[in-house]
C-alpha cells in the first residue's frame, strides 16, 4: 500500500485529535471529579445521578422539616409539663378546700389560688413559638384561647412528610385537649336532692339519709297521717337510654316496698333484664339516685325523675277519696297532678332555673326558659348525634339526634317573649309530608288569628321540608323569625327567606360547640327576650309516647361524663370552693354545681387526659426523631451510592491519564521522526 502525503497527514491529525480528547476528558474528570460532564457522555449515569440527586433533595427536606416539627413537638411537651404541675396544684389545694373544716375566707383565698392557676394554664395554652400558636390546630395563627377559656382553634392536626406518602402528625390541637372525650369514663347523672328518711325524721327528728334499705314509706314520708292507707307512690321517670332512645314511664310502689325495688325498676326501664345491665342504679350516701351507663365513652344517658303521693288520706273505718283512682296513677299527663290539692309531688331534682308560668319546677322536663346572660340566650342540653356520640351542628338532621325513630306529628312548643319583650307561643309541627310553624301572636292559646296560621318550611328543594329532612339550622332559621317577629307575609319561598333575612338583622341562633342552642339580640346588651323550646310529649307519661327533645332541662345532673370542657370545669371547681359547696345540694344557691367531692373525682379525670394527650405527644417527637436519624442515614447511603455512580476514581484517572500523556508523547515522536526522513532514509 502506497502512503501519500495527504493520508499521513490525515491520519496524524486524527491521532492527534483523538489523543488531544481523551486526555481532555480524562483532565476534566480529575478536575471535577464526576465520570461525566454531559448526559449524552453516558446516558445510563446521567439517569442514575439525576434519581439520586431528586432522593437527597428529598431526604434534606425530609430532616430540615422533621427537625421543625420535632422542635415544635418538643416545645408542646414541655408546655404540658408545665400544664401537669399546675393540674397537681389545682388538685392539691382542691383537696385542701375539701375538707369541710375551712372558714368562708380560707375557701375564698384557696378560690382565688385556683383562679389564678387557671388563668395560668390559659396563658400556657396560649403559648406561640416562633409566631405560631402550639394549641390551635392547624390554624396556628389564631390564638387558641380568649381569656375565659373558649376555644378558638380546629381540631385539625399538622403533619410533616418523611417519606414518599408517609405523614407524621407533631400537634396537639386544642378542640382534643380542652374540649375531648375520654372513651374509658362512663357516663354518670345523679339527683341532686338529698334525701333524708323522713320516717326517722317525724319520730325522732334525726336527719339520716335514705339507704337502699328503707321503704318507699321512709322515702316520701307521712306528713303526719298514716301512711300505710294513703295508697300507693307513683313515680315518673323519663330520660334516655344508652342506645339514645327516649322513654316515659310510670312507676308505681307500696308503701312497704324497699327504696332497693325502686332502684330495680328504674334499672329496668333504662333497659336492664335479669341477664344484662344497661345501667347501674345505687343510692350514693346522701341519699341521691344515681344511674351509670355501662357503656365506656357513651354521653347519651339523661334522667329526669319526680314523685307524687296522695295525702288526703281517709279516717279509719271509712272510704278513701278519688285521688288515688283518678289520679295516681291513671293520668298520663302529669300536669293533671296539680288538679288536686292533695297530691304531693316528690322532688329529687332542683334547677334554680326559669320555667314557664304555670309549670312546676319537679314536672317541668324539658319546660324551662333558656338561661340569659346579657344578650345571650342558652340551653343547657347537649344535642348529641345517636350514631356517632358527637355534638350536633347547624347541617345535622334533628332525626339523627333524635330519641324516637320517628318524628312524624311531633310539636315542638315555644314560649317566648320577642326582643321587644312582647309574650308570645308559637309551635312547631314536625311533619313527613311537610313540616309547618305557627306563632300566636295574640298569646291567646289559638293560631287561627290573621297571620297565625300554619307557615311552610321551606328547604332548598322549594318545598315543605319533611320531618325527617329537618335541620338545626331550619329550627334555628324559625327561632329566629319569632323572636325578631318578622313572620313571613306569606307561605312563598320567597315570602320565607326574606323573613330569614329580616331576622337575621336582629337575632342570631345556631348550636355552640357543645351542641347546645345559643340565642343572641344583635340590638341589645340586655335583651328583652326570653325563650324556652320543648317537645309537647314531655308531660305525656302513657307507656308509648316519649319526648323526642331536651333544649334546656332541669333534669338531673352530669356528675362523671366522658367529654369534658376544660375550663368550664375547672370555672366549676373554683365557684364550688367560693361557695362552700361540698356536695352537689340542690338547697344551694347554684343547685346544679356538682360540689367539691364530684370535684375531685372530674380533676382526676382531666389530669388523666392531659397525661394521655403529653405521652401522644412524647410518640410524635420520638417517631420524628426517627423519622430524621432514617432520614440521616438514607441521605449519606444514597450520596455513597450516587458517589459510586457519577464520582470519578482519581487515583485510576491519574494512571490513565499518565497513560494517555505517555502514548501522547510517544506518537509527537514518531510523527517528529517520520517528518525528519530524507529521500535518503529511503534508498
Amino acid at each position: 500500500m502506497r502512503v501519500t502525503d495527504t493520508l499521513f497527514y490525515t491520519t496524524t491529525i486524527n491521532d492527534y485529535n483523538r489523543s488531544m480528547k481523551s486526555i481532555y476528558d480524562i483532565n476534566q474528570q480529575m478536575s471535577s471529579g464526576q465520570n461525566i460532564q454531559n448526559s449524552y457522555e453516558d446516558t445510563g449515569i446521567y439517569v442514575d445521578t439525576m434519581r439520586l440527586d431528586s432522593e437527597i433533595n428529598i431526604l434534606e427536606q425530609v430532616k430540615k422539616s422533621s427537625s421543625k416539627a420535632q422542635t415544635f413537638a418538643q416545645n408542646t411537651d414541655s408546655v404540658l409539663n408545665q400544664f401537669s404541675l399546675d393540674l397537681d396544684k389545682f388538685k392539691t389545694k382542691l383537696i385542701q378546700a375539701s375538707t369541710e373544716t375551712n372558714s368562708a375566707s380560707s375557701l375564698e383565698a384557696i378560690a382565688n389560688e385556683l383562679e389564678a392557676l387557671k388563668t395560668h394554664m390559659i396563658t400556657l395554652g396560649n403559648t406561640s413559638i416562633n409566631g405560631q400558636f402550639l394549641f390551635s390546630g392547624s390554624d396556628v395563627n389564631t390564638k387558641p384561647l380568649s381569656n375565659d377559656g373558649i376555644y378558638n382553634g380546629n381540631d385539625q392536626q399538622l403533619k410533616t412528610i418523611v417519606g414518599s406518602g408517609v405523614q407524621l402528625p407533631y400537634n396537639i390541637d386544642g378542640e382534643t385537649l380542652f374540649l375531648g372525650r375520654d372513651g374509658e369514663y362512663n357516663k354518670i347523672v345523679s339527683t341532686n336532692v338529698r334525701m333524708l328518711d323522713k320516717t326517722e325524721l317525724a319520730e325522732t327528728g334525726k336527719e339520716l339519709y335514705l339507704t337502699v334499705d328503707n321503704t318507699v314509706a321512709d322515702l316520701v314520708g307521712d306528713d303526719g297521717n298514716d301512711i300505710t292507707i294513703s295508697g300507693d307512690a307513683v313515680f315518673y321517670l323519663s330520660g334516655k337510654n344508652g342506645s339514645g332512645d327516649t322513654f316515659n314511664t310510670k312507676i308505681v310502689m307500696s308503701n312497704s316496698d324497699k327504696v332497693s325495688e325502686l332502684l330495680e325498676k328504674i334499672g329496668q326501664a333504662y333497659g336492664n333484664t335479669s341477664s344484662v345491665s344497661v345501667v347501674d342504679v345505687a343510692l350514693n350516701k346522701y341519699g341521691q339516685i344515681e344511674v351509670k351507663d355501662s357503656i365506656k365513652g357513651n354521653s347519651l344517658l339523661e334522667m329526669n325523675l319526680f314523685g307524687a303521693v296522695d295525702r288526703d288520706v281517709a279516717v279509719a273505718g271509712t272510704t278513701e277519696d278519688a285521688d288515688i283512682a283518678n289520679i295516681l296513677p291513671a293520668t298520663t299527663d302529669v300536669d293533671n297532678l296539680l288538679t288536686s290539692a292533695d297530691v304531693e309531688i316528690i322532688e329529687f331534682n332542683k334547677s334554680g332555673f326559669v320555667f314557664p308560668s304555670g309549670v312546676n319546677e319537679a314536672m317541668a322536663g324539658g319546660r324551662v326558659m333558656f338561661e340569659k346572660d346579657g344578650n345571650i340566650l342558652k340551653g343547657n342540653a347537649s344535642q348529641i348525634v345517636t350514631a356517632t356520640n358527637t355534638f350536633a351542628n347547624s347541617s345535622t338532621k334533628l332525626i339523627e339526634t333524635a330519641g324516637t325513630a320517628s318524628l312524624d306529628g311531633k310539636v315542638l312548643e315555644l314560649s317566648f317573649a320577642d326582643r321587644l319583650g312582647n309574650a308570645k307561643t308559637g309551635r312547631v309541627n314536625l311533619l313527613d309530608a311537610g313540616s309547618t310553624f305557627q306563632i300566636d301572636y295574640n298569646n291567646d292559646g289559638y293560631y287561627l288569628d290573621a297571620n297565625e296560621t300554619a307557615i311552610d318550611i321551606f328547604g332548598a328543594d322549594g318545598n315543605a321540608t319533611p320531618a325527617y329532612e329537618m335541620t338545626y339550622q331550619q329550627l334555628s332559621d324559625i327561632v329566629s323569625i319569632a323572636i325578631s317577629n318578622t313572620v313571613p307575609a306569606g307561605n312563598t319561598v320567597a315570602d320565607y327567606n326574606t323573613a330569614i333575612t329580616d331576622a337575621n338583622r336582629y337575632i342570631t341562633v345556631g348550636l355552640d360547640y357543645r351542641g347546645t342552642m345559643v340565642i343572641e339580640d344583635k340590638n341589645a346588651t340586655s335583651t328583652l327576650a326570653s325563650f324556652s323550646l320543648y317537645d309537647t310529649d314531655s308531660t305525656t307519661y302513657d307507656g308509648a309516647t316519649s319526648s323526642a327533645f331536651s333544649f334546656m332541662s332541669s333534669d338531673s345532673v352530669a356528675i362523671q361524663d366522658p367529654y369534658i370542657d376544660f375550663f368550664k370545669d375547672l370555672d366549676d371547681m373554683i365557684e364550688a370552693v367560693r361557695n362552700g359547696n361540698y356536695r352537689m345540694d340542690g338547697d344551694f344557691d347554684d343547685p346544679r354545681n356538682k360540689g367539691m367531692q364530684n370535684a375531685l373525682s372530674r380533676i382526676d379525670q382531666l389530669m388523666s387526659h392531659v397525661v394521655k394527650e403529653h405521652t401522644k405527644i412524647g410518640a410524635y417527637s420520638n417517631s420524628l426523631l426517627a423519622a430524621n436519624d432514617r432520614a440521616t442515614l438514607l441521605s449519606v447511603n444514597v450520596q455513597t451510592v450516587r458517589s459510586e455512580i457519577a464520582d470519578v476514581d482519581v487515583a485510576e484517572a491519574y494512571m490513565k491519564f499518565t497513560q494517555l500523556s505517555n502514548n501522547y508523547q510517544a506518537m509527537l515522536s514518531t510523527i517528529a521522526k517520520i517528518n525528519s526522513m530524507s529521500l535518503l532514509n529511503y534508498m
